[in-house]
């Protein structure tokens, strides 16, 4: 058994593929024990190891400081890997693109690594989402072929079928719009196709996460705001922070998206290696914070469908979830809209 089939025995392809938690078996540490944990984003956005979860027992939950009563802390070994753990934690998203971006500030591997990858079902649920950015790419190698083509790899199978010396003399305006030899196409080809997965993948999370928070804004007024406690301030308070913040955040995303957009659609207009450094630069330098702010959110909301699973409960126990649980961490994600990069 080969050792990365070994290690996918310690995580999911849902654990690997969300943006709250990380399986450490994934990561390249040296620490054997190391690889059963999982560092996890809790409702109030903060960052903790999770050392065990069953039915029976729970979570079993410390901090990462926490690592050292469990671990020969004088190791080299463990010290390497708590350095690179605590960046890790850091980040505020843990989704495999944020990942592999951190792993490569310490100077780590992790282009050939197949667990820093979407699952292959989650590929397939991008397919959709894909197809907005491959079908210029298409058009300009292809023409007028629409044929459903969701990822790079698609592209490059399609000139078995097609006219190949037309399909090259496309190929060849285009890598002399970029600047780029033809056998660096291929390349080229790849980096667009997994930028773009992950934009996808940031998308199809904000098309899930924005009809839940309608149905908890509708909780919230159904079982707050119309109940007794409309004149209670605290209560009316709490129901208007988490809306506010909760509806800006959401437009902040959009308006990142709307941008990523524009952007893409000049950049097939008037293809140039400028244009597309202008491109990536703009989706990248916006990753984390898209990231964490997704992230955040689904964590919170998650919790909510934890807690209360039929959407019900009285007006005092929605009103003390709003306050142990939906509150705590707003201000994380604030900072992470104030912190982004300006547009234009």
């Amino acid at each position: 058994m080969s050792a990365e089939a070994m290690e996918s025995e310690f995580y999911s392809d849902d654990e690997k593929d969300a943006l709250h938690i990380l399986p450490l078996a994934i990561i390249p540490l040296k620490t054997p024990g190391l690889r059963r944990p999982r560092l996890i984003k809790n409702a109030r956005f903060e960052t903790v190891v999770e050392l065990f979860r069953d039915a029976r027992s729970g979570s079993g939950q410390i901090d990462i400081a926490g690592l050292s009563d469990f671990f020969d802390a004088s190791d080299a070994t463990f010290i390497e890997d708590r350095v690179i753990i605590e960046a890790l934690a850091e980040a505020p998203s843990f989704d495999v693109y944020s990942l592999r971006l951190t792993l490569r500030s310490h100077n780590l591997k992790v282009d050939e690594a197949e667990h820093l990858r979407l699952s292959g079902k989650m590929q397939e649920k991008l397919t959709g989402y894909m197809r907005v950015f491959t079908r210029p790419l298409v058009a300009k190698v292809f023409g007028d072929d629409t044929r459903d083509i969701s990822s790079a790899a698609q592209i490059i199978d399609m000139f078995r079928e097609v006219d190949r010396e037309e399909a090259l003399r496309r190929i060849k305006a285009i890598s002399d719009a970029l600047g780029l030899d033809i056998e660096q196409i291929p390349g080229f080809l790849e980096d667009y196709g997994d930028i773009f997965l992950s934009l996808s993948y940031f998308k199809r999370y904000l098309d899930q996460l924005r009809p839940d928070f309608e149905v908890f804004k509708a909780w919230m007024q159904e079982g707050i705001v119309q109940s007794h406690l409309r004149h209670n301030r605290d209560a009316m308070r709490a129901c208007e922070v988490v809306t506010s913040n909760v509806d800006e955040a959401i437009r902040f995303v959009l308006s990142r998206f709307q941008a990523f957009d524009e952007t893409s659609k000049e950049f097939w207009k008037d293809l140039s290696r400028e244009r597309y450094g202008v491109l990536r630069q703009l989706i990248q330098s916006h990753h984390h914070t898209v990231g964490g702010i997704l992230c955040g959110l689904s964590v919170k909301l998650e919790r909510w469908h934890t807690d209360f699973p039929t959407a019900t409960g009285s007006p005092n126990k929605r009103v003390d979830f709003l306050l142990a649980e939906m509150v705590p961490g707003l201000e994380k994600i604030r900072a992470l809209e104030k912190s982004a990069p300006r547009l234009g």
